[in-house]
C-alpha cells in the first residue's frame, strides 16, 4: 500500500510532457524579436552597401566631368562652386561616408557609427528641406541672379573654339575655365533649342566678337560650322532663361515625386538607423 502511494507521488513530481527545464533558452517571443532584427540589421547593411557604391559612381562621374570639361562646367561663372563637377564631388563625398558609416556599424554593431550616421542623414535630410524652401521662398531673386550671372558670363566669359586653343598655350588653367563655360553654355543653347538669355541680341557685340552681329553655331535651328553669321530667322528666337522655366514648370511632378521619395526612404533609415542602435543596446544592457 505505501509502495502503491510513493509511486503516485513519483508520477506527480514528473514534469509535463514537451516541458523544456533549460532556462537559458528565450521564449518564442524574444525569438521573433531576434530574428526581426536580424532581418533589418541585414537590409540595412545591404541598403549602405548599395549606397556607397552609388557614392563611387558619382565620384567617377566628378572626376570625368574635371578633366573633360575644366573646373566651371557650369552656366554660372562667378559661383565656381556650382559647377556639376564641384557639387557631384561634394555629393560623392557624403554619399561615401553615410555608406561607410552604415555599412560598418550595421555589420559591426558600433552605436558610435550609427548614431553618426543617423545624425549625418537627419542633417543632409535637414538641408535638403532649407535649400527647397529657401528656393520656393527666393525664387524671384534666384532668378534675377541666374539671370545677371548669364547674361555677364555672355559678354566677357564666352570664347570660341579658336579663341580657346590660342588661349590653351599660354594659359591653360584659364583655358579649361573658359572651356567649360563655353561648352556648357553651348550645351544648354542646343539641348533647350534658345538663344541668348532673353533672345540672340544678347549675343550681339560681345568680348569675344566686338562690334559684331553673331551667334554661336549652337544656336542655329540646323547647326552647322559658321551659321551663326548667317539669316536671324534660321537661330532659335527664344531665350534660354525663359526654357529653363519652361522646363522647371514642365518636370514640377517629376520633381516632386524624387523629393518626397528621397525625403521617405532617408526616413526609413534614419527609423532603421534608431531600431538597430536600441537593439545593440539591450542586448548589451539588458534590463
Amino acid at each position: 500500500m505505501a509502495d502503491c502511494y510513493q509511486h503516485e507521488l513519483d508520477i506527480d513530481a514528473l514534469p509535463p510532457p514537451g516541458f523544456n527545464d533549460d532556462s537559458s533558452s528565450p521564449p518564442p517571443k524574444m525569438g521573433r524579436e531576434k530574428k526581426s532584427f536580424s532581418a533589418v540589421k541585414y537590409i540595412f547593411f545591404g541598403f549602405n552597401v548599395f549606397v556607397w557604391l552609388l557614392g563611387c559612381g558619382v565620384l567617377a562621374v566628378a572626376i570625368w566631368l574635371w578633366a573633360s570639361r575644366g573646373p566651371s562646367t557650369a552656366v554660372i561663372p562667378t559661383y565656381s562652386f556650382l559647377s556639376a563637377s564641384s557639387l557631384c564631388i561634394i555629393s560623392s563625398v557624403i554619399i561615401l561616408i553615410i555608406g561607410f558609416m552604415g555599412c560598418c556599424g550595421a555589420f559591426l554593431e558600433n552605436q558610435c557609427l550609427l548614431i553618426g550616421y543617423f545624425i549625418l542623414v537627419l542633417l543632409v535630410f535637414a538641408l535638403e528641406i532649407t535649400a527647397g524652401s529657401l528656393g520656393f521662398v527666393m525664387k524671384d531673386k534666384i532668378r534675377d541672379v541666374i539671370y545677371k550671372e548669364l547674361a555677364s558670363g555672355i559678354k566677357y566669359d564666352y570664347r570660341t573654339e579658336v579663341q580657346l586653343n590660342d588661349q590653351s598655350k599660354n594659359n591653360s588653367f584659364y583655358d579649361r575655365d573658359a572651356r567649360g563655360w563655353s561648352t556648357s553654355l553651348d550645351t544648354l543653347q542646343r539641348d533647350l533649342q534658345c538663344c541668348g538669355v532673353d533672345n540672340h541680341t544678347d549675343w550681339y557685340n560681345i568680348q569675344a566678337w566686338p562690334n559684331e552681329q553673331k551667334v554661336p553655331d549652337s544656336c542655329c535651328i540646323h547647326p552647322s560650322i559658321n551659321c551663326g553669321f548667317g539669316d536671324p530667322s534660321l537661330w532659335h528666337q527664344r531665350g534660354c532663361l525663359e526654357e529653363v522655366e519652361y522646363w522647371f514648370t514642365r518636370n514640377m511632378y517629376i520633381l516632386g515625386v524624387t523629393g518626397v521619395t528621397i525625403g521617405s526612404v532617408q526616413i526609413l533609415i534614419m527609423v532603421a538607423a534608431v531600431a538597430q542602435f536600441c537593439y545593440i543596446r539591450s542586448k548589451r544592457f539588458p534590463l
